[in-house]
């Protein structure tokens, strides 16, 4: 009898290990792949803004006491959305281009614009029509808005205008400027105004500072030198800082300032300067979170950064936005706890709008509110511009005592000095003497 020996099978538990390995690691892909979409945060495209085309968006808000309600200022009017980006619509102005829109500080149903040309505009029906409010505005190019608890700022093309209740307005001085950024420094014990201008006369500064429309400070100390201002905000009080804390946004980075702009800062984490920041926002609910962005010169590039810090120190925030062309024009923050986020990204390719909710924002403190200030008055004559450091016009000397009623009426219509027009008129009648004298000789010949 012959034996034969069969050998078992082989043994498969190295295979089988292979395959539960493989299968641990896809599966710890995927829950890492989960985890990060879990707690992904970030922008993410909003609804497009109907027959905008190539056109630019230039600011953002949203409404204080109905965060879903956000107003665009474009090169085409201005657009309303009443459910935070998500669709948009066109309002009744929608011919020229708004360089600024906000809401009434009192009364946040109230919601104003400053146009390209046809000054300030209102609107009482939550931004679906729009009405001429310009009274006293000597320069219709209004490029910002400021709004108070005792009235409202307008920087404009020629300076700044004050106005208690956003209708009837009258020109506070910096007439020589064209002012690109306006924001109140505090509401009590008046109202106190920050401007940035961005051309004119700057050589004694463009940073600016005014108690109730008086006299206005240049603002120098810790400032970069020879840069202009696109954008300026001013935060909340809380209980642990009782003044409000100020951004501005300038041709050489981002400043902040926390005693009233008496003294500013350069922020920390931004590009190096010389990058131009374009639009910096506090939120309305905390003064320690800032948004800051910059358009990229209109190029390709630009971003979109965040502090919780007050602007001492910031880091990109600018997931979800296009590559390459994170153009911030505007940001607008809601008062939404965690925050709403909303950004007009200016790219070559088009303007656009994109929005977070930023659940990774801390806790907003409790806040302090705020009192208004010294009443401004409902009626001012407004002054003529006075340009700063301008050369006064020559003006004509005074009439010498005596002098005749003719020499009054020759210095008044003619706003020369007397003497001047006396030699005027004498070297007239010797050249017309001579020139008679030429034909008498020459043409008529001797008698």
């Amino acid at each position: 009898m012959k034996l034969i020996l069969v050998s078992p099978p082989p043994l498969r538990r190295p295979r089988r290990a292979h395959g539960l390995l493989g299968l641990s690691i896809v599966l710890l892909a995927l829950t890492a792949a989960l985890s990060q979409t879990a707690g992904a945060t970030g922008f993410s495209a909003a609804g497009r803004l109907p027959q905008l085309g190539s056109g630019r968006i230039w600011q953002v808000a949203a409404e204080p006491s109905a965060p879903n309600t956000v107003l665009a200022g474009t090169d085409h009017g201005l657009y309303l959305s009443k459910d935070a980006g998500a669709t948009w619509a066109q309002t009744s102005f929608n011919a020229t281009r708004v360089w600024a829109v906000g809401f009434d500080a009192r009364n946040p149903t109230l919601s104003f614009a400053g146009t390209s040309g046809q000054g300030v505009i209102f609107s009482q029906d939550g931004g679906q029509t729009w009405q001429d409010s310009s009274a006293g505005l000597l320069n219709r190019v209004v490029r910002s808005l400021a709004f108070g608890l005792d009235g409202i700022a307008a920087g404009t093309d020629a300076g700044v205008f004050l106005s208690p209740d956003g209708h009837a307005w009258h020109d506070v001085g910096l007439d020589g400027d064209a002012i690109s950024a306006v924001a109140i420094a505090a509401n009590t014990p008046a109202m106190t105004i920050v401007a940035g201008a961005d051309a004119g006369q700057l050589s004694g500064g463009y940073l600016f500072r005014s108690t109730a429309g008086g006299t206005w400070q240049a603002l120098l100390s810790g400032l970069p030198s020879q840069a202009v201002v696109s954008g300026l905000s001013a935060g909340p009080i809380d209980q642990a800082v009782p003044q409000r804390p100020l951004v501005a946004a300038t041709s050489k980075g981002l400043v902040r300032s926390g005693d009233g702009g008496t003294t500013w800062t350069p922020s920390a984490g931004l590009p190096a300067a010389p990058v131009t920041i374009t639009t910096a926002t506090f939120s309305p609910l905390d003064p320690d979170l800032v948004y800051a962005g910059s358009d990229g010169g209109g190029s390709s590039g630009g971003g979109l950064f965040r502090s919780i810090d007050s602007g001492v120190t910031f880091t990109p925030a600018d997931a979800g936005l296009p590559q390459n062309t994170k153009n911030a024009e505007s940001i607008a923050v809601a008062s939404t706890n965690p925050p709403t986020v909303v950004a007009a990204i200016d790219a070559p390719s088009g303007a656009s709008v994109y929005t977070e909710i930023d659940t990774t924002a801390p806790a907003p403190p409790q806040l302090v509110a705020e009192s208004p200030g010294q009443p401004i008055p409902a009626v001012i004559s407004t002054p003529k511009p006075t340009p700063r450091a301008t050369p006064a016009p020559v003006r004509s000397a005074p009439a010498a005592a005596g002098a005749s009623g003719l020499d009054g009426f020759v210095g008044t219509v003619f706003h020369w000095p007397i003497p001047l027009i006396y030699e005027l008129i004498f070297a007239l009648l010797i050249a017309y003497l001579f020139v008679r004298w030429r034909q008498h000789y020459y043409v008529e010949g001797p008698p």
